[in-house]
């Protein structure tokens, strides 16, 4: 029995960590900062434990901490006004692994070191010009906006009605 028992351990232990999102996704993850109809501005992320990375200049990928959500995206540039947008983060794709493959532990594991979440891969800014050229250039931009912001509740609702919300929050 004992034989049984110390090959048996290891074979178990495996198989916990076959589906584990820790080894095949990580901790960190690149996210991409853009900000709509505007390009250079600068931006900062930071996490709910304080963690912060700073986009230099849109568009731009920074690798991030996953597990320390919400993010708060704050962007900033000459002759725009101050914006900040609040990223949630979603349950990953490889969890469902873990929970069928890894059971407990794998998803013990994951939650502990935050690869069991992810933020979006992209995340779009609209940060407002301080005046606009026409009444007509302001409408469109707001009108462009507005259709942006409906496209994303629209996909976030699909989403959740499938069980799974994979979008970010904006303000």
């Amino acid at each position: 029995m004992y034989k049984t028992f110390k090959y048996a351990l290891p074979v178990v232990a495996v198989t916990a960590l076959i589906g584990c999102s820790t080894i095949t996704t990580g901790t960190t993850q690149p996210i991409t900062i853009k900000t709509a109809k505007v390009e250079g501005a600068k931006c900062e992320l930071v996490d709910s434990k304080q963690g912060r990375w700073v986009v230099s200049e849109t568009p731009q990928t920074v690798e991030i901490t996953k597990g320390d959500g919400p993010l708060t995206v704050m962007c900033s540039k000459s002759g725009y006004k101050d914006t900040s947008v609040v990223v949630e983060e979603q349950l990953a794709g490889m969890t469902a692994g873990n929970i069928l493959l890894g059971g407990g532990i794998g998803i013990i594991v994951d939650a502990a070191s935050g690869a069991a979440q992810e933020y979006p891969d992209e995340v779009l800014v609209w940060i407002e010009p301080k005046s606009f050229a026409s009444a007509k250039a302001k409408a469109d931009w707001t009108a462009e906006k507005d259709a942006y912001e409906a496209e994303m509740a629209k996909k976030e609702e699909q989403n959740s009605d499938h069980g799974s919300n994979n979008e970010e929050s904006y303000n």
